[in-house]
């Protein structure tokens, strides 16, 4: 694994009003038969003020949680499939997300792949950091080490709000509040290039899901292009599923062995002799 704690950490502190040089912004909003309700483009600086940090924290969460964990570290597939999206995953960047032709194809393969029922947000943002040298002792320095130019994309369910009362001001009551389609943190995520050892390393991926949620190996794999990885959790499921299985062969076989061993009724078995298998099992 080459992204450190400490790699994710650093992009994830730039994502504040004071340090976050976000470009462009860019997605979709997706309904639950699978169909595209609206496009938009903006520019990020140019967002009102609620929708900047809204969209600020959805970023923010695609560099949550532990490496290894629910922060994947994925790698391209080798084959010609796993190469291809490679390399559209690097013109898609090098785009700063203005080629309409690129994001559609970003969109159409999401939602292909994603299993979801409901209705979702696909959020796409373009970023370059002017990554600074570190003195010895730790400290930024003014001059840069290179200029890491990626993009962050995060998959959000859209659900509708509870039910709940308020106040009616032009009736001057209390009632039902109007329910409004609400969009929650990603499910899923990922940023491209990932930014490993302090710099842009385009032959990997850093992926990111939803604490407790499943991978997407179907996403990761038709998506991305990249060998499939599970998550921590889901890597102990299988274990205990593994030591589960194991359990249930080994006392079927103790219950197929004791009904070998039992004496019949007929009188012709005298008392005291048993089975050469239940000898050697004894």
């Amino acid at each position: 694994m080459n992204i450190t704690k400490g790699d994710v950490q650093e992009l994830r502190r730039r994502l504040k009003k004071t340090e976050c040089t976000f470009g462009r912004l860019c997605g979709c909003y997706v309904n639950s038969g699978k169909q595209i309700v609206t496009k938009f483009t903006e520019q990020f600086s140019e967002l009102e003020e609620d929708e900047y940090y809204k969209y600020l924290e959805i970023a923010k969460k695609t560099f949550s949680g532990t490496l290894g964990a629910n922060l994947l570290e994925l790698e391209f597939d080798r084959s010609d499939s796993g190469i291809e999206h490679q390399k559209y995953l690097l013109t898609l960047k090098d785009s700063k997300l203005a080629n309409e032709e690129l994001l559609d194809r970003l969109y159409e393969q999401v939602i292909e792949e994603y299993s979801y029922p409901g209705n979702y947000l696909i959020v796409v943002y373009h970023d370059v950091y002017d990554v600074p040298s570190k003195a010895t002792s730790g400290e930024d320095q003014d001059e840069s080490t290179e200029l890491y130019a990626y993009c962050v994309c995060a998959v959000c369910p859209v659900e509708l709000a509870k039910p709940a009362l308020g106040y009616k001001e032009d009736e001057n009551r209390i009632g039902a509040r109007e329910r409004d389609w609400v969009v929650g943190l990603p499910d899923l995520g990922f940023v491209y290039p990932a930014f490993a050892n302090r710099g842009s390393d385009v032959n990997a991926v850093m992926y990111y899901v939803k604490t407790g949620r499943p991978s997407h190996p179907e996403f990761i794999e038709n998506v991305l292009g990249c060998v499939a990885q599970r998550t921590a959790a889901e890597d102990k499921l299988a274990f205990k599923n593994v030591v589960h299985d194991a359990s249930v062969r080994m006392r079927s076989r103790r219950t197929r062995r004791s009904s070998r061993c039992r004496r019949p009724s007929a009188p012709w078995w005298p008392s005291g002799r048993r089975t050469r298998a239940c000898r050697r099992s004894s």
